[in-house]
């Protein structure tokens, strides 16, 4: 998938069924180190890169998000030699217009391997539902009942 179009479907997710998230970690690699790409990157990050690995805060994620955006427009295909990795962990659900605690997480790679993977916790079934019913209209991926097991929780030693 184009990363414009995971960016957008991403961020109508986050609007949608997110009530709280936060950034929580962020890299880039770029396969060729030796490449005026590597330079420009590096001047748009403001730091020299690790043999083409950065790790990135919140703002240089979302300035090599859009130069991303932009290289694969100006030469598609371009994104194949980078991977960016975009993690956020989210606080709250957005569940029938409430807000619902959750300890979840999700990640999104950006580049060569465009991919999402999720970590969500749900308190209940019906949690879970609405939200994949949201991943679903929204075209960003599909949830799995598959995945949906119960947290073993540990008794208290008394």
């Amino acid at each position: 998938m184009p990363a414009q179009r995971a960016k957008k479907l991403f961020d109508e997710f986050l609007a949608t069924a997110v009530a709280e998230h936060k950034f929580s970690s962020a890299s880039l690699s770029i396969q060729d180190s030796s490449s005026q790409v590597l330079r420009r990157y590096e001047r748009l990050v403001g730091m020299t890169s690790r043999g083409g690995y950065f790790p990135l805060d919140h703002e240089q994620c979302a300035k090599c998000i859009d130069e991303l955006i932009k290289d694969e427009a100006f030469a598609p295909g371009a994104a194949s030699s980078f991977l960016l990795t975009h993690s956020i962990v989210i606080a709250k659900w957005r569940i029938d217009g409430e807000e619902v605690p959750t300890s979840s997480r999700v990640v999104m790679n950006y580049g060569r391997l465009p991919c999402i993977s999720t970590f969500f916790q749900f308190e209940t079934v019906e949690q879970f539902q609405s939200v994949k019913r949201v991943l679903e209209d929204i075209g960003l991926c599909k949830l799995n009942e598959a995945h949906l097991k119960p947290i073993k929780i540990r008794k208290a030693a008394k």
